[in-house]
């Protein structure tokens, strides 16, 4: 029998993103692909400000900025993430293997995510597949106890998911834009 919290955590939202639940967290997963190769698009989407590509969406402010600007390559390091709404959280590198994989810790959420996540965990993979990069962004929320499980599923299922999936096509445009040569001047 289907739970009611199944039925919103694993429904799949489009071929490159999905939602799902696993005894830790909720995750939600986005998929693209890039021209470039797997060392360059990670030097160029790790570092990337994250204002560029976090736009206010789905009930979900804006981050306006870092406390940490450059560089942010190394496990260990932190910053702050600061959101239109005058909100923040912690970021933390827990792993930096370029080219291949990185994550970070996100805590100390003064967001309403406080009130139903003790944590999150950011993963980003690249591959190469057929002469293109394959960049996979997987989102975990560690719920603060199980009552909060099936509002946290429907925050990810409903706004997060998309939040992430508009995240990742400006990535995917940023690549694009590497990739284009610069216009000849006009004579």
């Amino acid at each position: 029998m289907l739970s009611w919290f199944s039925l919103f955590a694993a429904l799949p939202v489009a071929f490159t993103s999905y939602a799902q639940a696993s005894p830790k967290g909720l995750s939600a997963t986005v998929e693209t692909h890039v021209g470039q190769d797997p060392l360059a698009s990670f030097l160029r989407v790790v570092p990337i400000p994250l204002q560029q590509i976090f736009q206010a969406g789905r009930g979900i402010p804006a981050i306006t900025g870092t406390s940490v600007v450059t560089p942010w390559n190394a496990v260990g390091q932190s910053r702050r993430v600061f959101f239109a709404s005058g909100d923040s959280a912690r970021e933390e590198i827990t792993h930096y293997e370029p080219g291949r994989y990185f994550a970070y810790r996100v805590s100390e959420f003064t967001l309403g995510a406080k009130y139903v996540a003790k944590y999150a965990v950011g993963e980003w993979w690249w591959s190469e597949q057929a002469g293109q990069t394959t960049i996979r962004w997987r989102y975990t929320f560690v719920p603060k106890n199980v009552l909060v499980r099936p509002f946290l599923a429907l925050f990810i299922r409903y706004r997060w998911l998309p939040y992430m999936q508009a995240a990742m096509t400006r990535v995917q445009q940023d690549a694009a834009q590497q990739l284009t040569p610069p216009s000849a001047p006009a004579p």
